[in-house]
């Protein structure tokens, strides 16, 4: 009992500091931005009532009226020179201390607090500056995410969330059989608002937009809190400052309600890349990147260099994360309307909602889908493209840790329909796509890209119950979904996921993050990575581009063996004056270039779509031989069935 009330006092403690200043409280401004500077800076505070004291530290800690009086500007010189100190914490894996012996680029920490005569004290103003370095020079165009807070927040045995701390010495005293490093309970593992602690975060942007607020943060993930270098979640709240971060963070992302830049979130993931953080780190925003234009969530992810309390804290990905809000910003429906549940649990609602998923997962796992008039029922419910795009990208990336396993599966849908304010507010459930590091052969170096596991999933039997293959076996029941089905996983092999295209964005993710990870590894570890970092990351990268390229010529064949199909058909297109127009095929939103060459099925057919640039006008839509119909071949979107080996022409003037 003492213990936890300790807890509870030190938690107090640590968050007193940046709750939001009251009405008449003073406001501190800095003269000058967190950001990187070619020599040194002189620093100015000033606050808005000019008989307030202003109290400063300059190492993280957060300021009181203990602490230094602020006299005068601050002279703030080269940042090399600081001596780090967080990078020399110990017991934040049970499996080995590491502490590196690189020096990494450093930055000047400056928090603030002002009191006035009535005793109230203004929010909490931090920054970061990096004295004598050259932003471009160090990390391009890559955002850079500042966090500064009291280091106790994270290293104290009692209340830090960044280390096995006291929690692990009691579980581990407990312990009979020796146990693997992701087994271990610590502080870190623990979840809950309990865990949250406060922290300033500045977001400098590539366009050097530089925005900066008080948050809360957590540790995030599953295993993956163990690791050296941790995933930290940050989220506003109204009882830090502001309730949003309103700031466009992710530089191309549109919001779908207005048409406008998205420039308000809840909540984002600093992620260190989970199962994947010490081999090629982009799983996960790498096969969401590709994903995109699937009929399912996939959230805003970009590269992003993070420091501590001014010292390098790596390489990670910037995540938007799901939340009612995320919904409500993206959609304009109201996040109070919104239901969201993750692996069998309620994650965003109201008492009774759960009711509403069980509702719909009974009648899609267990009511007769072969009857035509019940699945025309389960279509009002499950938004079925969305599935089977869900359940096709699931089998291609070969997800060891996914919904067929009952894990990181997630759905959202609205409680009370109005289409009238956007489509997916119909009240259909909806698939939303995270946590995919555990795939494309991650701890096999891409060797299982020939794996057949589309089979055990739609025949196995040893399903537990809310297990989403449940859902996906009593669907293929009806021959419509099966061909929804078989189309999305061609649609994955021949577009979204295709040779060209995994290539092409690998090299675009390559060249944003290989030239940052291997100091990253340095950073962090493992020992054995510190040797050869560069070799090490630029082979797991190779990895994954060996799986993607075998994964898509070898997918065709496996689908034909789970599905019992005739051999694929290479379906060829061509383009006649391609400068003149464009194809599509089943409504999809990636271009077929000319003389592209898709493998299809006969079972299933093609739709296709021609697409005039503007001047131009369709001539109509040819093939190479008889064994193939044309529907309507003057129309600009027809359905064409074939048999055998066919050139598909587009004709445009």
């Amino acid at each position: 009992m003492k213990t936890l009330i300790r807890v509870l006092l030190l938690t107090l403690l640590v968050c007193l500091p940046v709750l939001p200043a009251l009405a008449d409280a003073p406001v501190l401004t800095f003269s000058e931005p967190s950001g990187f500077y070619a020599s040194e800076i002189s620093l100015e505070i000033t606050c808005d009532d000019p008989k307030a004291t202003i109290y400063y530290t300059l190492d993280g800690s957060m300021p009181d009226e203990k602490s230094t009086v602020y006299a005068g500007p601050l002279s703030l010189t080269d940042s090399s020179q600081r001596v780090d100190v967080l990078v020399r914490e110990t017991g934040i894996n049970s499996a080995e201390d590491y502490i590196p012996t690189t020096d990494f680029p450093t930055g000047r920490v400056v928090s603030a607090v002002a009191v006035n005569k009535k005793g109230e004290a203004s929010a909490v103003l931090s920054g970061t500056y990096f004295i004598g370095y050259d932003r471009k020079a160090l990390y391009g165009d890559t955002a850079i995410v500042c966090l500064v807070t009291d280091a106790d927040n994270l290293f104290d045995p009692e209340t830090g969330i960044y280390v096995l701390g006291n929690i692990f010495e009691r579980w581990a005293a407990q312990q009979t059989e020796p146990f693997e490093d992701w087994e271990a309970q610590g502080n870190f593992t623990q979840h809950g608002k309990e865990w949250e602690r406060p922290v300033s975060v500045t977001f400098m942007s590539a366009n050097g937009d530089v925005h900066t607020q008080n948050m809360g943060m957590r540790i995030k993930g599953g295993a993956s809190r163990g690791y050296h270098q941790k995933s930290i979640r940050l989220i506003a709240r109204s009882e830090y400052g502001d309730k949003n971060v309103n700031f466009a963070i992710y530089p191309d992302e549109i919001c779908e309600a207005d048409g406008e830049l998205l420039a308000k979130y809840k909540s984002v993931t600093l992620r260190s890349g989970a199962n994947d953080v010490q081999f090629a780190k982009i799983r996960d925003p790498y096969i969401t990147n590709l994903s995109k234009g699937l009929r399912f969530e996939t959230a805003a992810n970009m590269p992003a260099i993070a420091f501590i309390n001014g010292e390098f804290w790596g390489m990670y990905t910037l995540n938007e994360e799901y939340t009612d809000k995320y919904i409500q910003y993206h959609y304009g429906i109201d996040d109070k309307n919104v239901i969201m549940v993750k692996t069998s649990e309620l994650e965003e609602g109201e008492e009774g909602d759960f009711d509403r998923f069980l509702e719909m997962y009974e009648f899609i796992a267990w009511e007769d889908m072969e009857d035509p008039e019940v699945y025309a029922q389960a279509c009002e419910i499950l938004d079925m493209g969305a599935f089977a795009d869900y359940c096709a990208m699931q089998f291609f990336i070969v997800n060891e840790d996914g919904p067929f396993h009952n894990n990181n599966w997630e759905m959202w849908c609205v409680r009370e329909p109005d289409p009238s304010v956007h489509p997916y507010a119909d009240g259909k459930w909806r698939m939303m796509l995270y946590d995919t590091d555990y795939s494309s052969g991650v701890y096999v170096n891409g060797g299982n890209f020939d794996l057949d596991n589309i089979s055990p999933v739609l025949y196995g039997e040893d399903y537990e119950e809310y297990n989403p293959a449940l859902m996906l076996q009593n669907l293929m029941l009806s021959e419509e979904f099966r061909l929804e089905l078989i189309r999305a996983c061609c649609d994955v092999s021949n577009l979204y996921f295709s040779a060209a295209r995994s290539e092409q964005i690998l090299d675009e993710m390559r060249a944003q993050y290989e030239p940052y990870v291997p100091d990253t590894l340095r950073r962090f570890g493992p020992q054995w990575v510190t040797w050869h970092p560069e070799s090490h990351y630029d082979s797991h990268l190779d990895n994954l581009e060996r799986f993607f390229q075998k994964r898509a010529s070898t997918f065709p064949d496996i689908v034909k063996t789970a599905f019992d199909l005739e051999n694929p058909v290479a379906v060829n297109i061509r383009i006649e004056n391609r400068d003149k127009g464009a194809v599509y095929i089943n409504g999809r939103d990636i271009e077929v270039k000319n003389n592209d060459r898709l493998r299809l099925f006969a079972e299933t057919g093609v739709t296709v779509t021609a697409v005039p640039a503007e001047g131009a006008t369709f001539k109509g839509w040819s093939v190479s031989h008889d064994s193939a119909v044309i529907a309507d071949p003057a129309a600009l979107t027809t359905e064409v069935s074939f048999s055998r080996m066919i050139t598909l022409t587009a004709t445009f003037d």
